[in-house]
């Protein structure tokens, strides 16, 4: 069951960074300081927000942005990506603005191949003692990708007969979608995930709680060039399923009154 929700109108990214503000410490690593982000926090939400693809919901403005993304395993920084998480009691919530000079999308299904395209990639391992982990993407079609892995190395043949897990996306494109040779100038994706998507691993965490993450993207380029790849976990290898290279992701509990 498709549950995705498709927004294509073009959007100012420059306004959505202006209304968001950067409040992310630098995170530095052993081997290259300040590329990639070994620890962020998950602020809880007073609100939802409304998925629309504008990133203007209080939740966003209080986040706390993770901007560190790299190529880490060539030891290359990436600028350009900028996101944002948020919880409450029902569900995880994502958005990213990415700086694009040219936008593409592949699929427009549930669990298609986005990766051929543009994309936008959330991988959550919520217990190290555990096998359990997830992967959730958006691309700038607003299609959804959503996978729950029993452990590494079982996937599906067919990811379309992967299990719905509830995951609903929104996308703006700051430019042209899949119209080579003109300059775009980005796209911002909004996600809502519930906590059921975790039951097979324990369901929604406590506050304090503590779970790897990564946050990675695929950046395609003009026709014959090859896609950049990036993360914000410390991979040393190009592959976004090494959770063993996750950096941790803790989750915050109610903040008090104008804090």
């Amino acid at each position: 069951m498709k549950r995705s929700c498709r927004l294509l109108a073009p959007a100012c990214l420059a306004a959505a960074a202006a209304i968001l503000t950067p409040v992310a410490e630098p995170l530095r690593g052993d081997d290259s300081p300040d590329i990639v982000t070994r620890h962020a926090v998950c602020r809880r939400a007073a609100t939802p927000p409304v998925l629309d693809g504008k990133l203007d919901d209080p939740c966003w403005k209080q986040a706390v942005p993770i901007e560190k993304f790299a190529s880490f395993w060539d030891k290359t920084p990436r600028e350009g990506t900028r996101v944002y998480l948020a919880w409450d009691d029902e569900a995880l919530y994502w958005a990213g603005t990415m700086t694009d000079a040219e936008v593409r999308a592949f699929g427009n299904k549930r669990n298609d191949h986005l990766w051929n395209g543009d994309v936008l990639e959330f991988f959550l391992k919520p217990s190290a003692e555990r096998p359990e982990y997830f992967e959730f993407q958006g691309n700038p079609n607003a299609a959804v990708f959503e996978l729950a892995f029993p452990k590494p190395g079982h996937g599906l043949k067919d990811t379309h007969d992967g299990p719905a897990l509830g995951t609903a996306v929104a996308a703006t494109v700051d430019g042209t979608l899949d119209h080579p040779g003109d300059a775009d100038r980005g796209w911002t994706l909004e996600g809502r995930i519930p906590w059921t998507a975790f039951a097979s691993a324990g369901g929604r965490p406590r506050p304090g709680d503590t779970w790897k993450f990564a946050v990675c993207r695929y950046d395609y380029g003009p026709d014959g060039t090859k896609p950049v790849l990036m993360s914000s976990a410390p991979l040393s290898q190009p592959s976004f399923h090494r959770h063993g290279d996750y950096g941790s992701l803790t989750f915050e509990g109610p903040r008090a009154a104008g804090k």
